[in-house]
C-alpha cells in the first residue's frame, strides 16, 4: 500500500528545495511563475507561443527514424509544426540500462503533466523528454545499482572508460564489455515472467557498437513510445541549427551574463541557501566541442585544449564559427535550461530537488537573454520496497527519521524499545550460572583427586 511523506523527513535534500515546496512564497523571487494552484487552471499559458523551428522538428523526425520511435511519438513531433502547441519537458543524463529510477518517473511525469495540460485547457501538449548527452563525466552513467536476491546492492559497472577525459559521453561507443554485465544482470534478476523479456530489450538496445545515447533512446523509446513521449538528443547537430541566434546572443554579452549569475548567487546565499551553480567569472557559460571532445572557453575567447595548445579565438572569431557551426557550442548547466527553452515551447518543467535548486539562479538570464522561464513542477517522487524488506519495517514500526540514522541505530533502537531484552541482565544470569557450573566442576574434581 502507498504512502506519502512530507519532503522534510526525507534525508540530504536541498534546503532551497524544501522552502520550494513547502514555502512558496519565501522563495517566489527567484522564479517566473507560482507553480502551486496549475493543476486544472493553466492560467498564463497563453504567455506561451510555440516559435516554429523547421531544423528542430526535422532533426528529432531523424533521430525517431533511427531509434525505431512509436507512431505517437512521431505525431508528437509533427505537433510541433503547430504554433499553438505547448510542450511539457524533463531530461536526464543518458546513464547506463535508463540511468537511475527517477530518470524513469521524470518521463512518465512529463506524460501525465501533458496529457493534464490537453485535457484542462483542450491545447496540444507533447511530453519532451531532453537525453543530456553532452556531459563528459563518463563515470556518472556508466553503472547501473540495484538489488539483488538476497536484498543486497549489486553494482553493474564499465570499467573501460575513454581514452579523453572529456569525451561526450552521448557519443561513446559501447564495446564487448557491455555483453559480460548483461550476463551478470541475468543472474541477479528474480526468475520471473518478466526477466526474459526485460533482458530481451536491454540486449537489442544495448549492444557493442551502440553509442550511450542511442542506447538510452530506444530503450525510452520502447518504454514510453505508445505515450507519445519526444526524445531529444542534446547533440543533435540539425536540432542545434535552430540555436544560432541564441549562441550569438550570448557570445555578445558573456560578461553581462557572467554578471548577472554572480548576483543571482549572491542573492540566493544571502538567504541563507547554497548556490548549486559554483561561479566561474573567468569562463565563459558555453563549452565549445570538436571531434566529440568538450572545452572550456575563457570570457575573452580562448579555447582550452587539453592537448595542445590554448586557441586564442576571440568573441569576434567565436562568433564566425557558431554563424555556420552553432552544434559547436555546448551550453554549461546555468544555460541548458534556457537552450531548452528556446527551442521548445516550455509550459513546464519536471525538476529533481537539486534542479529547483539551479533554477533558483537562473531568472535574471532567462530575462536577459530574453527567454520565457517555465513553470517549475516537482517530479514525481518514489521509493519502491521489496515485500519482504515491508514487512520488516512495518512490524517494528520505523519512520523514515530513524532509517536516515543508519542500520547500527535501528538495531540499537529495537533493543532498546523493548523489555524483554535485557543484555546486561542476560549477562549477570549467564555469569551466575558459569560461576554455580565452576563450583559444582571444582568440587567434583576435587573429590575425584
Amino acid at each position: 500500500m502507498a504512502r506519502s511523506w512530507e519532503f522534510s523527513r526525507l534525508p540530504g535534500l536541498n534546503p532551497l528545495f524544501l522552502k520550494y515546496v513547502e514555502d512558496f512564497d519565501a522563495v517566489s523571487s527567484f522564479f517566473a511563475v507560482d507553480y502551486r494552484g496549475l493543476h486544472g487552471k493553466w492560467e498564463g499559458l497563453d504567455t506561451v507561443s510555440n516559435q516554429v523551428k523547421p531544423d528542430l522538428v526535422e532533426g528529432l523526425l531523424a533521430d525517431a527514424e533511427r531509434w525505431r520511435c512509436k507512431r505517437k511519438a512521431i505525431e508528437n513531433i509533427e505537433a510541433l509544426r503547430d504554433p499553438d502547441t505547448v510542450a511539457v519537458l524533463t531530461g536526464q543524463q543518458v546513464g547506463l540500462f535508463g540511468g537511475p529510477l527517477f530518470a524513469f518517473y521524470k518521463a512518465l511525469s512529463a506524460i501525465l503533466w501533458a496529457q493534464e495540460i490537453e485535457a484542462s485547457t483542450g491545447r496540444r501538449a507533447v511530453p519532451v523528454f531532453w537525453m543530456e548527452t553532452t556531459d563528459h563525466d563518463f563515470f556518472e552513467v556508466n553503472h547501473a545499482r540495484l538489488l539483488n536476491l538476497d536484498g543486497d546492492e549489486e553494482n553493474l559497472s564499465l570499467v573501460n572508460s575513454p581514452a579523453e577525459k572529456r569525451r561526450i559521453v552521448g557519443s561513446i561507443k559501447l564495446n564487448g564489455e557491455i555483453e559480460q554485465v548483461l550476463r551478470r544482470l541475468y543472474h541477479i534478476l528474480p526468475n520471473n515472467t518478466y526477466r526474459g523479456a526485460y533482458l530481451e530489450v536491454l540486449d537489442t538496445c544495448y549492444r557493442p557498437e551502440t553509442t550511450f545515447g542511442d542506447a538510452f533512446a530506444q530503450l525510452f523509446s520502447h518504454l514510453f513510445g505508445e505515450d507519445g513521449l519526444i526524445l531529444y538528443d542534446a547533440n543533435n547537430s540539425q536540432c542545434k541549427k535552430a540555436t544560432s541566434a541564441l549562441v550569438q546572443r550570448i557570445l555578445s554579452s558573456t560578461s553581462e551574463l557572467n554578471n548577472l549569475l554572480a548576483q543571482a548567487t549572491t542573492d540566493v546565499t544571502s538567504q541563507g541557501f547554497p548556490a548549486q551553480i559554483q561561479m566561474q567569472a573567468d569562463k565563459m557559460q558555453l563549452f565549445y566541442a570538436e571531434d566529440g571532445i568538450r572545452y572550456p572557453i575563457t570570457a575573452d575567447g580562448n579555447i582550452l585544449y587539453e592537448k595542445k595548445q590554448q586557441d586564442r579565438a576571440g568573441i569576434e572569431k567565436l562568433k564566425q564559427i557558431a554563424a555556420e557551426h552553432p552544434d559547436r557550442f555546448l551550453p554549461k548547466v546555468s544555460l541548458r535550461p534556457i537552450f531548452q527553452d528556446y527551442l521548445f515551447p516550455t509550459a513546464a518543467y519536471l525538476a529533481g530537488p537539486s534542479e529547483i535548486a539551479y533554477f533558483s539562479q537562473l531568472k535574471p538570464l532567462y530575462n536577459h537573454l530574453d527567454v520565457r522561464m517555465p513553470a517549475i513542477i516537482p517530479r514525481l517522487s518514489l521509493t519502491l520496497i521489496e515485500a519482504k524488506i515491508k514487512k520488516i519495517l512495518d512490524r517494528q514500526h520505523f519512520t523514515p527519521e530513524q532509517l536516515r540514522r543508519g542500520p547500527q541505530a535501528l538495531i540499537t533502537d529495537y533493543l532498546d524499545t523493548d523489555p524483554g531484552n535485557d543484555l546486561v541482565g542476560l549477562f549477570a544470569e549467564a555469569r551466575k550460572m558459569w560461576e554455580d557450573l565452576h563450583d559444582h566442576l571444582t568440587y567434583g574434581l576435587i573429590q575425584i583427586d
